[in-house]
């Protein structure tokens, strides 16, 4: 069986090549590739010997391609370049660890994005990969190595750690209150005073999700209240109106905490809803834990105070 020429033509002999037909010049070839100009000319005579045509026309030091040497330039710089990307992202895969995490968009921007950052500056060979999804039963179901999940504490696909118990309470930046004139202990504010302020709600992500209407139904029942000002799509988007000093929102304590600490945000009552949920962080029961994902987890676990 005949031999075809690819199985004799070497790889470095095709990169000599493509660098002199690159360059239009033996010489500076030879001094990219750091090598003798008669090194990068021998190659290129035993490779046209080896396909049985010229690759170049020669005229003194000028030098020109050959039309089946511009057709194997092109298609040996297009390979050559496909190979180099391939062997960049195997060896960056070799050298970086990828874990995907799933949470909500609520989690992510207030308890878990500042974690991965200094989990970042401990663990900068391990990449982490953010799937945000405010529907709850979606969340539970992504495709994913770790999850923070709302939940009681159970789960059929996820084996669960708890992080942090969900309590709820009415919050308002300090601004709002000395719009309003109120000047006195905001813990001293009862469910019945709070429903004639401004209320600013958001929609559920799910059945487990409770809004600031649940809260009033269990603290103040049968109180009235204005109907809220503004029903976000999103909670963070209520905070951030809490923030600007709007109105009243709902606060889950664990996630406004920074806020809580820094005072641009302050609790207005002590009637704190303890709802039974809380936020737990999930690994897949019949998957192993790979060693980046378990380096993560253990991260997050020792955060849970923080």
């Amino acid at each position: 069986m005949k031999r075809r020429p690819i199985d004799i033509v070497s790889l470095d002999a095709l990169r000599v090549f493509e660098c002199a037909a690159r360059l239009m010049s033996f010489s500076a070839a030879a001094q990219e590739l750091s090598v003798t100009q008669a090194a990068v000319s021998r190659r290129i005579k035993q490779l046209e010997h080896v396909l049985g045509f010229d690759l170049f026309h020669r005229n003194g030091r000028q030098l020109s391609l050959t039309i089946k040497g511009q057709r194997l330039f092109l298609r040996t710089q297009a390979s050559l370049e496909f190979l180099g990307v391939e062997l960049d992202d195997l060896t960056a895969q070799k050298a970086t660890s990828t874990v995907l995490v799933a949470a909500s968009a609520a989690v992510s921007h207030l308890w878990l994005s500042s974690r991965l950052r200094r989990f970042n500056d401990r663990y900068p060979e391990i990449s982490v990969r953010l799937i945000v999804s405010d529907n709850l039963s979606e969340l539970a179901q992504a495709d994913s190595q770790l999850a923070l999940i709302h939940s009681r504490g159970m789960h059929p696909n996820w084996a669960l750690t708890h992080l942090f118990s969900e309590q709820l309470v009415p919050v308002a930046a300090p601004a709002y209150l000395k719009t309003i004139g109120y000047g006195r202990d905001p813990l001293d504010l009862q469910p019945k005073d709070l429903g004639e302020l401004a209320l600013y709600d958001y929609h559920r992500a799910g059945v487990q999700t409770l809004t600031l209407g649940d809260w009033f139904e269990e603290k103040a029942p049968g109180v009235p209240r204005s109907a809220p000002r503004v029903v976000f799509p999103t909670y963070m988007m209520a905070v951030e109106a809490a923030l600007r000093g709007e109105g009243i929102v709902l606060g889950s304590r664990a996630l406004i905490k920074p806020y809580l600490e820094s005072r641009e945000l302050v609790e207005l009552t002590r009637d704190v809803m303890k709802t039974g949920f809380g936020y737990y962080l999930g690994v897949p029961r019949r998957t192993s834990v790979s060693e980046a994902e378990e380096t993560l987890a253990n991260f997050l676990l020792s955060e849970r105070l923080i």
